[in-house]
């Protein structure tokens, strides 16, 4: 099968074998598959990626510096089935998965030699945490369904009440979701900041109330925030200094969600923190309900994910596309289309 690999920053256009299901396993094509934020910090970022993972001994994580097929964003066909399998589903049809194979031990997708992910024609996926696709939704709304149930995630992290004012900080495809998410929710009101322009009107157009540029105005002193009795941060950015400057910014008694990933070193003052007794959650992942109420929730439109897709790629532009998302004016999400 031909597939994109990527070794320390590095992609090529590959011939790799064949895969053989093993048991309880899928073969499937792959119709779309979202970049990740997680895929180009393992691209730009490779040493720390690598060496992180390799520390926390977490799933989902790059462990490897051998070259790899990513992307776990993914919505495939059913091609054929391996031993063991219940085949309820004909070939052909639609299905996504959560990026993992229920092997011993488990192999995440996307960020294992031995587990290919969607730049690729071809990948493996457990039957028995499959889930086909609703009637009517396309695979490239399908594919969104991993980032999607991330931030759906994030949001029953922080234990919404309904009358909180929420700031979501970061305005790239994370930080998009989570507004989504939220405004299905009907919570809010939901102020939005990024430096970008672009991001700042995507922000606007999948429902924040109010999109600020911190490089003008302070977010954490919007009147909404300001008048709260309950404020809720989402962190969507991940680079050093955040938790910090959120610990400053953030109302007494407020509660931080952190969903951006921070890769390197970082340093907060505790003292800010426990003066304001501020709740930190630190959000991960997603329950594979979770994941299937995502994809029940696309395909109803109650998460409108089509302002997220700006763009789609062959395997041979997957290099030209990592460089592009570096230009947060240019895209949110980039679709791979083996």
């Amino acid at each position: 099968m031909r597939a994109v690999t990527m070794q320390r920053g590095e992609f090529s256009v590959d011939e790799l074998p064949d895969l053989v299901p093993q048991k309880g396993e899928v073969l499937v094509r792959t119709r779309a598959c979202g970049i990740c934020g997680s895929d180009l910090h393992a691209a730009k970022h490779t040493e720390d990626f690598v060496n992180t993972s390799r520390q926390s001994g977490g799933a989902f994580q790059l462990t490897t510096f051998d070259p790899v097929v990513l992307g776990h964003e993914f919505c495939a066909e059913v091609v054929d089935y391996g031993p063991s399998t219940e085949r309820q589903l004909r070939p052909g049809t639609l299905v996504c998965c959560p990026p993992m194979l229920r092997r011993e031990p488990p192999e995440p997708i996307g960020f294992s030699v031995d587990a290919p992910g969607g730049f690729s024609e071809f990948m493996l996926l457990t039957e028995s945490i499959m889930t086909p696709v609703p009637s009517g939704l396309s695979a490239e709304h399908a594919a969104l369904t991993e980032p999607m149930a991330v931030s759906f995630h994030a949001v029953n992290k922080a234990r919404l009440e309904g009358d909180e004012a929420i700031l979501v900080i970061g305005c790239g495809p994370v930080g998009l979701a989570v507004i989504i998410a939220l405004k299905q929710r009907r919570a809010g009101p939901i102020i939005a900041v990024d430096f970008s322009p672009g991001r700042r009107a995507l922000a606007a157009l999948v429902g924040a109330d109010d999109a600020l540029d911190p490089a003008i105005t302070n977010p954490y002193a919007h009147p909404d925030l300001m008048k709260s009795e309950q404020c809720v941060y989402f962190e969507c950015v991940g680079v050093p200094g955040m938790i910090d400057q959120m610990f400053l910014g953030a109302q007494k008694d407020a509660r931080l969600v952190i969903i951006g990933v921070c890769l390197q070193q970082d340093i907060s003052r505790p003292l800010i923190a426990v003066n304001k007794q501020l709740n930190v959650q630190y959000v991960l992942g997603y329950t594979t309900e979770e994941f299937q109420e995502t994809l029940e929730y696309i395909g109803t439109g109650d998460f409108d994910v089509t302002p997220l897709i700006t763009g789609e790629t062959n395997l041979e532009g997957v290099a030209d596309a990592f460089t592009e998302l570096a230009n947060p004016e240019k895209h949110a999400k980039i679709l791979v289309k083996p």
